[in-house]
């Protein structure tokens, strides 16, 4: 085709709001145009692009055995209920009634309906391991958009699903899943890292994610130089350094504190001690309301991901001033005690 018969040609300038040049040279080339906030457009050139990454992902999902399936975007919302996922969707999961009534989610996810699906069509155990997979549109009420194509409300997925006799048998589709996705990296000429990730929402016992060096991105890594482990710092586990342990166990005292020493690093000059000989109380607050005390040394971070696991949440959130105000207290002055 020749470029004067071309429809989406490239243009001198991005908008101003780009900050990204990955989303400066899509907009600048022709390639996508943004409908609204996190929702794109793929012109015939970015259509073009997105259709070879869709084929070549197929290609590595039939190399395994995978199947191609579709499902509705607009699924009832009992299928969600059934597994208690509209819960653990929380605001992301969009929701509309139809004009009799009956209340639809709108897909962010597939494992209900693809499982409701599978068992109606009652599988014996000499049609297992049953493997499929689709492309199909997702949508999720992101509380902000960014990076262009990085974070949107509205993207296609390729999911697929495995259903086994055998733990052994699960574990096997598995790691064939994983060399398929490394196929597709390598073939897309990506440098990438597996790593050990938390499933999040979705649940499951056993999860990796193919992480992309990039300065824009939002996630951190963890790697070992002298072997091949590399995780998510929300699931990486380290071995904790003893610290102060053969000293001698002294007697509760208490000590006046400063109003205006109320962060760590105050704390650390004006006692002049290190931050591994403080303790520090972080609040964080449940979707239904509940205060939770996260008690942790004073060199340590939270980890909010790892939290919420060992509460038996889906997930928590900072607590505000007025919640901290509800239990007598505030920022630089929480107490784990009485």
């Amino acid at each position: 085709m020749k470029y004067s018969q071309l429809f989406g040609k490239t243009v001198r300038e991005a908008k101003k709001d780009m900050k990204m040049a990955s989303h400066k040279y899509l907009y600048q080339g022709g390639f996508v145009r943004e409908l609204s906030a996190g929702r794109y457009e793929f012109l015939p050139l970015g259509f073009r692009v997105w259709r070879k990454v869709v084929d070549i992902i197929d290609q590595e999902m039939e190399r395994i055995g995978s199947q191609r399936f579709s499902i509705p975007i607009l699924q009832p919302i009992e299928f969600w209920q059934k597994s208690n996922r509209d819960k653990a969707w929380g605001s992301l999961l969009m929701k509309l009634k139809d004009q009799r009534g009956s209340e639809f989610a709108l897909s962010a996810t597939g494992e209900g309906v693809v499982s409701e699906m599978v068992a109606e069509t009652s599988p014996s155990y000499k049609d297992l391991p049953v493997v499929i997979h689709q492309f199909i549109i997702k949508l999720r009420d992101e509380i902000r958009t960014r990076g262009g194509l990085l974070r949107t409300r509205e993207f296609v997925m390729k999911d697929a699903y495995s259903f086994h006799a055998t733990e052994e048998d699960m574990l096997k589709t598995y790691n064939d899943f994983a060399k398929a996705y490394e196929n597709c990296c390598n073939r897309l000429d990506l440098k990438y890292y597996s790593c050990i990730a938390d499933s999040g929402a979705l649940g499951g016992d056993y999860c990796h994610e193919y992480q992309i060096p990039c300065d824009a991105g939002e996630d951190k890594i963890v790697r070992c130089k002298k072997c091949d482990y590399a995780a998510n710092v929300e699931k990486a586990e380290f071995i904790r350094k003893k610290v102060n342990s053969d000293e001698e166990i002294k007697d509760y005292e208490e000590v006046k504190l400063p109003l205006e020493v109320a962060t760590m690093k105050q704390l650390v000059k004006h006692y002049n001690m290190p931050a591994e000989r403080f303790i520090k109380n972080v609040v964080y607050k449940t979707s239904a309301g509940k205060l939770i005390i996260a008690t942790i040394t004073g060199d340590l971070d939270v980890n909010a991901v790892k939290l919420a696991k060992a509460v038996g949440e889906d997930e928590l959130e900072l607590a505000t001033e007025e919640d901290l105000e509800s239990i007598g207290s505030q920022h630089g002055f929480v107490h784990s005690w009485g």
